[in-house]
This record gives C-alpha cells, structure tokens and sequence, in this order.
C-alpha cells in the first residue's frame, strides 16, 4: 500500500488542479480504476479497493468527511492517515488551499518512495556480496591452477 501512495496522490491532484471537486476526483480515480480492472489492464491493488470502499459508502449517504476518516482509518498507515486528515480539513475550511497542500503531499510521497527504493538497492547489493566473492575465488582457481602447474613441469 505504501508504494501505491504517491500514485494515488498524484492523481487526485492532478484531477483537482483541473477543477473538480474532490468527491468527483475521487469518483473519477475508483471508476478509471474499476473500467482497468475488467479489461485485466491493472491488477487488483489494495489502495483503491478501500476508495471503493469510501466512494460506496458516500453514495449509501455516509457524509464525506466521514467516509474520508473511515477511509484512514481502514488504510492503517500513517502516510494515509495524513492525507484523510488533510482532505477533512479542508471540507471544513474550504477547498483553496488543498490543492497546494496535496502537491507537497506528493513531492513528499515521492521522496519516500525514492529513499524506500535506495534502501531496498542497497539491501540487495549486500545479499548479492558473498556470491561476488565466490565467483571472484573462482577465477582466481581457474587462473591459478594452471600457472602452477606450468611451473612444476
């Protein structure tokens, strides 16, 4: 879920940058999101089957504030708890700043993403040393071996 942040993000902010509300955004993003998932051009991802979960829940008369905590709630993890905090707020206090606020919230996103990537490279390049030095003793074998027995003969 943490990898699918930024996406969803971005996408909701770029939809809002064009004008529409947040609710049509949303609308937009889990509608777009189902037509993919039943042509099978995108894999079922948990981030926008708990916004399905909130746009039904706005449509059966949940208020939208509420569906957005439900929403954090359900996620569970601190990036999306933020962004449902967010998004309340501004229905409270009007919807002026949330596109900047959003936009910060995606660049954010993004550098976690990247440090989370950094990480995992790094990770990898030490799981992948003992094989190197391996490999590394072998050629050294190969090389060897035969230099030696030159020398004997």
């Amino acid at each position: 879920m943490l990898l699918s942040y930024p996406e969803m993000v971005s996408k909701l902010t770029l939809l809002l940058g064009s004008g529409m509300s947040m609710a049509s955004a949303w609308e937009k993003v889990v509608l777009t999101y189902q037509k993919q998932l039943k042509q099978g051009r995108t894999k079922e991802k948990a981030v926008y089957q708990e916004m399905l979960i909130t746009y039904h829940e706005m449509k059966d008369g949940v208020g939208e504030q509420r569906a957005y905590l439900r929403f954090g709630e359900r996620c569970y993890l601190q990036p999306y708890r933020k962004f449902a905090s967010l998004l309340t707020q501004n229905l409270r206090k009007g919807q002026r700043e949330l596109a900047t606020l959003l936009e910060n919230e995606v660049t954010e996103a993004f550098e976690i993403r990247k440090n989370h990537a950094k990480k995992a490279g790094e990770e990898a390049g030490t799981k992948l040393l003992l094989p190197m030095m391996i490999m590394l003793l072998l050629v050294m074998v190969v090389i060897l071996v035969p230099a030696c027995m030159t020398f004997q003969m």
